[in-house]
């Protein structure tokens, strides 16, 4: 198991009240500074600086090298002959070391003349007033050293403002970018940022059906089939400066043979249905590949069956955490794992449950074929185990995963859920689109949280509201290295919130939420993974079953404070919303339900983003949770300058 280390030092969170009117830590650090020289007007921000420099040091060499005004360097002196021992190099950069004479004879001498600037500064004519030819009896061979060493610095001038010049593209006016063609480099639109490029490939997946799929005949499978939604976010969404430019693609494809949908425009959102042990392969190219999204949607009103579930399709990934399941009888987890890529990919399964890590039977060693979909029975992995928390390695190359948690207690549905990853081991995690319990009902909420390292964890949990931070009952709790607790905050506010969750060692994190009019009775149940606060834009396309439109809120959350434009699609138009995130906060927005795609970018600070969806019948309310994924706009890029012979 990975040692994931608690922090220490000053930066060390405090554990007596982590929320609460504590000041900062103090850091003991100096922050390191750089002087910029300023822009002096030269053409493509040349500096007049190294030009100068290299002419100085050039013109310094040729005064001290050529002005032979004394004996000692005449043409038959020791300090110039052609030929001798003191030879000066030729002006296309010869050995500047090549004479005895042209270092100092001696360590010491060397170090006196590297460092005394009035080794350079005497009478250039070698009297024997104190200048550099009167040391040591003669000047021949001092004076020609002194040239050496002055046409070295002068070479190293000229050498840096070639290499300055060539990172700019031009050198006193010439254009080495034109002259070495260098018009295929990536190019900065204007008003983007300078090392950033709009990205024109993009891929993800969706693990399909969580109910089917395991490689066992005794166990019984549903049908079940889902819709699966992808596009791409609103050029209002982008940002400022970001225009995809030409044409682009997007496809959504059942996997490893199936149904294909194809869009080239970005107002538009594919759609299609799975059934049966497949997946969904969701590629984006050209124009459309910046923000390109998706999510998958299953819902089922038939006893025995009902529940609804909603999950982002992801980006594959070769480590995650999931958070899901319990020992209640007849709730059983399956981790479904899809390979997107072209070789067999190898993963590895890991639990921690309430006493520490699981002996895990059967867990290492899981191949997935090229394309291939594998579902794992958790409950055979760690059976009886009351809090699973599961991590994945995979060796081979990256998959798609997510955990499908299935509640049926007999005859009585008691819910499902489709989760994905939550985020990764962190002393600070923010949950968003938790709801406080309804009125005169058997609702409840609880946080999990895991400890993957080596160290025992002190744990506090506070509620993150429209009106600021709002303290639980169980606001402290301990957690033994490896371990997990499920911490009750079933006495949040009226409405939906967010949770924040810091340690002093790195955790895992995810709320369930259970809806239950009475204890007893049929139910339904939602996890919310933890979310890393983005700066970016995140969001998806919101599908749906049939045509039935589903009411859904978004959660934003922020520790700091943030500020962000909310974009959404409605039956074609695009909307554009601006909401300010208090500090140690959150804001709850309802969605129309004919809303088919929704955006969150911030603008300044950070936010973490989820939504609920719910449906309703006759036995009460479905709800799930669903995370607003990362969707990459910009990738950063590295100008390389030509290379010059």
């Amino acid at each position: 198991m990975a040692d994931y280390t608690r922090r220490s030092g000053p930066d060390r969170p405090r554990v007596d009240d982590l929320f609460y009117d504590n000041p900062d830590p103090e850091s003991d650090q100096t922050p390191l500074t750089a002087s910029v020289p300023e822009d002096d007007g030269r053409p493509d921000g040349q500096a007049a600086g190294a030009e100068a420099t290299a002419s100085a040091s050039a013109d310094s060499a040729t005064v001290d090298v050529d002005s032979g005004t004394s004996d000692d360097a005449s043409p038959g002196g020791d300090g110039a002959a052609p030929g001798g021992d003191g030879a000066a190099p030729d002006r296309d950069g010869a050995d500047l070391a090549s004479s005895d004479d042209a270092a100092p004879d001696s360590d010491g001498d060397r170090d006196a003349e590297a460092s005394s600037p009035e080794g350079w500064e005497g009478d250039d004519s070698g009297g024997d007033d104190g200048g550099p030819a009167s040391t040591g009896g003669t000047g021949r061979g001092r004076r020609a050293a002194v040239g050496r060493w002055a046409r070295a610095v002068a070479l190293v001038g000229i050498a840096g403002a070639l290499v300055y010049g060539a990172g700019s593209g031009r050198i006193s006016g010439v254009d080495l970018a034109a002259a070495l063609d260098r018009s295929a480099s990536a190019s900065v639109p204007d008003g983007q940022q300078a090392g950033l490029a709009v990205v024109t490939e993009s891929s993800i997946g969706c693990v399909g059906p969580d109910l089917v799929g395991l490689d066992d005949p005794t166990v019984t499978e549903p049908d079940q089939t889902v819709s699966v939604s992808a596009g791409s976010a609103p050029m209002e969404a982008l940002g400022e400066g970001i225009d995809p430019t030409g044409t682009g693609q997007l496809q959504l494809a059942v996997t490893p043979d199936g149904a294909t949908e194809r869009s080239a425009a970005r107002s538009d959102v594919a759609r299609l249905q799975v059934s049966g042990a497949n997946w969904v392969r969701g590629t984006a190219t050209g124009s459309l590949a910046a923000g390109f999204a998706g999510s998958q949607l299953a819902l089922d009103q038939e006893e025995q069956q009902r529940g609804l579930s909603m999950a982002p399709c992801t980006q594959a990934m070769d480590e995650a955490w999931y958070i899901a399941g319990g020992a209640e009888p007849g709730r059983a987890e399956r981790l479904i794992l899809a390979n997107p890529t072209g070789n067999p990919v190898t993963a590895d399964v890991e639990v921690l449950g309430a006493g520490g890590p699981v002996a895990v039977v059967g867990g290492r060693g899981i191949v997935i074929a090229p394309g291939g979909r594998h579902v794992v029975l958790v409950d055979a992995l760690a059976p009886g185990e009351q809090r699973p928390v599961i991590h994945l390695t995979t060796t081979g190359g990256p998959v798609l995963a997510a955990v499908g948690d299935r509640w049926l207690e007999g005859t009585l549905d008691r819910g499902t859920e489709l989760t994905t990853a939550t985020a990764a081991p962190a002393t600070a995690q923010v949950i968003p689109a938790v709801p406080g319990p309804g009125a005169e009902s058997a609702d409840s909420s609880s946080v999990r949280v895991g400890v993957p390292g080596t160290e025992q964890a002190v744990v506090q949990v506070r509620a993150l509201t429209a009106e600021g931070p709002v303290r639980v009952a169980n606001a402290v709790t301990t957690v033994d290295a490896g371990a997990v607790a499920d911490i009750d905050v079933s006495d949040l506010p009226e409405g939906t919130h967010a949770i924040e969750v810091v340690a002093d060692a790195p955790v895992v994190a995810a709320a369930q939420i259970v809806l239950r009019a009475e204890a007893d009775g049929v139910g339904e149940f939602a996890w919310v993974p933890a979310v890393t606060p983005s700066t970016g834009l995140v969001g998806l396309p919101l599908a749906h079953r049939d045509a039935d439109p589903l009411p859904r809120e978004l959660s934003v959350a922020s520790t700091e404070g943030a500020r962000v434009e909310v974009v959404t699609l409605v039956q074609g138009s695009t909307e554009v919303r601006t909401e300010e995130v208090p500090a140690a906060g959150s804001v709850t927005i309802e969605l129309d339900p004919a809303t088919e795609s929704v955006w969150v970018r911030a603008v300044e600070g950070s936010a973490a983003s989820a939504l609920l969806t719910a449906a309703e019948d006759d036995l009460g309310v479905l709800v799930a949770g669903t995370v607003l994924p990362e969707a990459p706009v910009t990738h950063q890029v590295r100008s390389v300058a030509p290379w010059l012979p």
